[in-house]
């Protein structure tokens, strides 16, 4: 996972924002309806609302990220991004997955079709998913690839979750852990 730099944000206005009380559960798998995209049905068999249980609080109205984010990280800040803040309790781990970002480009393309993995691939290289720890790293808080895992950062650290990559998350600790993730495009110079 590319380490993209230690950022400043309003960590503060963060935390009251986490603190606001409009989080939602999601349970797994993500998708209910067997219709929905298949590439959540894989897991399920392994994977449930009791040990995959994750909250969410839409963040991408709150304007967390100033203009040097955008200019450093070489983002197009012309086109809306998302940023969602992710809680996990203790015992709760998300499943080996690829991205396909289903809440930033939707489950289909301009055409109406479902994405393909080629149309994912090619538009997976034009976006960029940050994954913001909103604390120091904790006793198994552990973020993980097929030949790494991530286990240690400070409040402020952002590294790149790769488009393409299969990676998961870990909560084998007793801490709560908070997580921002902010989706964008790239501005073609990266």
């Amino acid at each position: 996972f590319p380490y993209l730099g230690h950022f400043n944000l309003d960590w503060d206005r963060i935390d009251k924002y986490c603190n606001s009380g409009l989080w939602f559960d999601l349970g797994y798998p993500r998708i209910k309806n067997e219709d929905d995209h298949w590439r959540h049905q894989k897991n399920k068999q392994w994977y449930n609302d009791n040990n995959s249980s994750v909250k969410e609080l839409w963040a991408s109205e709150q304007d967390f990220f100033p203009d040097s984010w955008f200019d450093t990280l070489k983002l197009r800040k012309d086109i809306p991004y998302t940023a969602k803040i992710f809680w996990t309790k203790p015992g709760n781990f998300e499943p080996p997955h690829v991205d396909f970002f289903p809440s930033f480009i939707g489950e289909h393309n301009q055409k109406g079709d479902r994405w393909s993995d080629e149309e994912i691939a090619i538009e997976g290289k034009k976006i960029l998913r940050a994954w913001i720890p909103l604390q120091d790293s904790k006793l198994g808080h552990i973020l993980y690839g097929e030949d790494y895992a991530l286990a240690k950062w400070k409040l402020g650290d952002v590294f790149e979750l790769p488009s393409g990559v299969s990676h998961g998350f870990a909560n084998g600790g007793t801490k709560d852990r908070f997580l921002l993730v902010f989706t964008g495009y790239r501005n073609g110079e990266n």
